[in-house]
């Protein structure tokens, strides 16, 4: 009779596996229609170096901080895909959205090792907890704050870092699983072992270490506040000590890969970088709430204003949500831990070391918001063993229906991804201000043939970020090819006082001198271009020609 239970239990998760497997698939194939979008350009459409798995591959990817990371398992992965597809771009995202299964996969047993620690589960039952654990499972899965980290190909990363993220955890519950204490240094290492792949595929791993600790305070109730044990502390503590070496290895190789894009505190504050971190808390909360005008680029912009209410509001809201769990821990001690964890693991990511020009982003939920998850699978999990009859059906009804319309969401989320123009268009319809998507659809305009579109997207870049020299640059440009002399001339001046150190704005100013006949000036400004060019710059060659035969025409042999 036992044996026929177990055997029931196990065909119920391979069919509520199968289950979840399909909602995800149905949710995410779009995004095999998709191309490379965005980042996509520079890492994978420009850079050669991980196309392949040969000796010299392999070194550039144990070796390079390429894309300002340091994460050889993700180009290792990458390099897979090249050697299967090409640079065809759906079998990249297929592999993407196959690893999101299967992170999915693992964290229905996430979801399902809390509530097996749970006091109610030996009297609730399996269905109970499963039924619990499928709905945290999609919730996290099909939600579309996902959407940008499956449809992305170059937040590869936090896939692969998200999959040994929670294996780590699943290891670590197992190591202090009475019921396997033979096995406890085993599951000790698969932990530390998993820790590594987290790291090697994202620095994001580094809050491992605390995510542990909490999780040693509820639900493994590990550190002994009654007895006030030092020597059980020190214990805790001590076993922590490679997973901290490690992640300390790990934060110091980001810094490294980082330094150049960082926005240190010399220019905002650290007031003004914890009332971002409050906002920051307060934002992704929203949003999973309310997953409305979501957006691949929110815009840190310049004239970003910490005084603003909303920043105030946000700080007096993560303090009083933090006071009041605390208060009440003994009541709602889940939604404490949960609450916990979620600040630790988004914590690099809220702008106390800022890096690149967005606030927030969606990718960043992919860890951050997996505590949600496991939150709203214990709370059908109460659901279901506290209402009866009608009341259970009612409520059901309505959290099935949420996760559909969730998964619709997120259906057409995928879209935005299709390609860089329909990307552009939906990060300006939601904010006209962004001003670096702006500058980002010139180009493509330009590229496109669109120079009237172009034009106008420049124009709007210098209106919103008036020391912007590229978009005077390239508006300069536009306007010589439209017979517009004198206002490209004006532009071409303005990119040069902006940027002394502009090769092309010398070059295109020295190519309009020429075409009034002023070969001294043409001769200075190519002079000056090819003086303040690197050796690699791609016209170094042409501007030389050119300046060669300005040469000759002023002294003739």
């Amino acid at each position: 009779m036992v044996k026929a239970l177990r055997l029931s239990g196990e065909l119920q998760t391979r069919l509520l596996i199968f289950l979840i497997t399909a909602v995800v698939l149905a949710c995410y194939l779009p995004t095999l229609n998709n191309g490379f979008v965005w980042d996509d350009n520079a890492n994978f459409i420009q850079n050669i170096n991980y196309r392949g798995l040969s000796l010299s591959h392999l070194y550039w990817m144990f070796t390079t901080f390429n894309d300002a990371n340091y994460h050889p398992l993700t180009w290792l992965s990458l390099g897979f895909d090249f050697v299967l597809w090409g640079m065809n771009p759906a079998g990249y995202h297929l592999t993407n959205i196959l690893l999101h299964v299967v992170n999915t996969i693992f964290f229905y047993f996430l979801i399902m090792a809390f509530l097996g620690r749970t006091a109610a589960f030996q009297s609730a039952g399996l269905i109970a907890a499963q039924v619990g654990a499928v709905f945290g499972t999609l919730f996290f899965a099909v939600h579309p704050l996902r959407v940008e980290t499956v449809s992305w190909i170059s937040t590869r990363g936090d896939l692969l870092c998200g999959g040994f993220y929670i294996l780590t955890i699943i290891a670590y519950l197992r190591m202090n699983d009475k019921k396997a204490a033979d096995g406890r240094g085993k599951w000790f290492l698969l932990s530390l072992f998993f820790f590594m792949g987290s790291l090697l595929s994202r620095a994001w791993g580094i809050t491992m270490p605390f995510v542990l600790l909490i999780l040693d305070i509820y639900p493994l109730r590990r550190f002994d506040f009654g007895n006030g044990s030092i020597v059980s502390c020190k214990r805790l503590l001590a076993e922590k000590t490679p997973y901290i070496l490690l992640a300390f290895g790990a934060g110091v190789l980001a810094f490294w890969a980082k330094r150049g894009s960082m926005l240190m505190m010399t220019e905002h504050g650290i007031i003004d970088r914890f009332l971002q971190a409050t906002y920051g808390l307060c934002f992704y909360v929203f949003k999973t709430m309310a997953p409305i005008r979501l957006s691949p680029f929110y815009l840190f912009g310049k004239d970003f204003n910490f005084l603003a209410p909303i920043y105030f509001l946000s700080a007096v809201s993560v303090f009083g949500i933090t006071l009041c769990l605390i208060v009440m821990r003994h009541r709602w001690p889940w939604i404490l831990t949960g609450w916990a964890c979620y600040a630790v693991v988004v914590s690099p990511l809220l702008g106390f070391v800022q890096s690149g020009p967005q606030i927030a982003a969606d990718r960043y939920t992919y860890i951050a918001c997996m505590p949600y998850g496991i939150l709203a699978g214990a709370g059908v999990y109460r659901l279901w063993i506290e209402w009866q009859g009608k009341k259970l059906f009612a409520a059901m009804t309505v959290i099935w229906v949420a996760l559909l319309v969730l998964s619709v969401m997120s259906f057409r989320q995928t879209r935005i991804w299709y390609d860089n123009r329909t990307f552009l268009d939906h990060v300006l319809k939601l904010d006209p201000g962004n001003y670096i998507a702006s500058y980002d659809r010139g180009l493509l305009r330009e590229k496109q043939g669109d120079l009237v579109g172009a034009l106008a997207d420049y124009t709007n870049v210098i209106r919103l970020d008036p020391e912007h020299a590229k978009a005077y640059n390239n508006r300069g440009v536009i306007r010589d090819r439209q017979g517009d002399r004198a206002g490209a001339l004006a532009d071409f001046k303005t990119a040069i006082r902006l940027a002394p150190f502009s090769p092309e704005a010398y070059a295109n100013l020295g190519m309009i001198r020429l075409s009034q006949n002023d070969i001294q000036r043409a001769v200075q400004d190519f002079s000056k271009a090819l003086e303040v060019a690197s050796v690699k710059w791609p016209h170094r060659e042409q501007v030389e020609q050119q300046l060669n035969y300005l040469h000759r025409r002023l002294d003739p042999p």
